[in-house]
């Protein structure tokens, strides 16, 4: 059992004070960490904010950045691929309709799938015969260009419009 000699002596050696000094540099570290953490996790947008942008029928790039949680560049980024509707009223004065942003969360209708019949088909041979060009032409420009293709009864049927437009034009 340690017993101090001095009223300033609070450990047995230097060993000990320096683990005890290096304990409390880690706490304190820790402190700082959870504080920095706290402020960080504050929500960005004001629950103000949030009621006067629901309002609104026409939003700016910020309001709508802040409505996604994400960066204005990926705003403007989504209205240059046509993913967004907007327009620019003016420099800086881009606005997006609220039901426009409301459209990008709504499921879309897929077509369904045209159903190719041998009618609408060419077989290998016609295109051969056609376009002067060899089979292994046509098995090379139905991948590269995802050509429909219907195999029925061992025969493969390739699409006579795909196979029109890609030797025409």
């Amino acid at each position: 059992m340690f017993e101090a000699q001095k009223r300033t002596t609070r450990f047995c050696s230097q060993r000990c004070a320096s683990l005890n000094y290096k304990l409390r540099k880690r706490q304190e570290l820790k402190k700082e960490v959870e504080a920095e953490t706290k402020q960080k996790l504050k929500p960005k947008i004001k629950a103000f904010d949030l009621a006067t942008i629901k309002e609104k029928e026409f939003l700016t790039v910020p309001e709508v950045s802040k409505l996604f949680g994400c960066s204005k560049k990926t705003v403007y980024r989504m209205i240059e691929a046509n993913e967004i509707n907007a327009i620019n009223l003016y420099e800086r004065l881009t606005r997006i309709r609220r039901k426009d942003i409301e459209q990008l969360f709504e499921p879309t209708k897929k077509e369904a799938p045209k159903v190719l019949t041998p009618e609408q088909c060419y077989q290998m041979g016609e295109i051969v015969e056609k376009y002067k060009v060899s089979r292994n032409t046509i098995y090379n420009y139905s991948k590269k260009y995802d050509i429909k293709r219907l195999k029925q009864n061992g025969i493969t049927y390739y699409s006579k419009t795909d196979i029109d437009n890609l030797f025409i034009n």
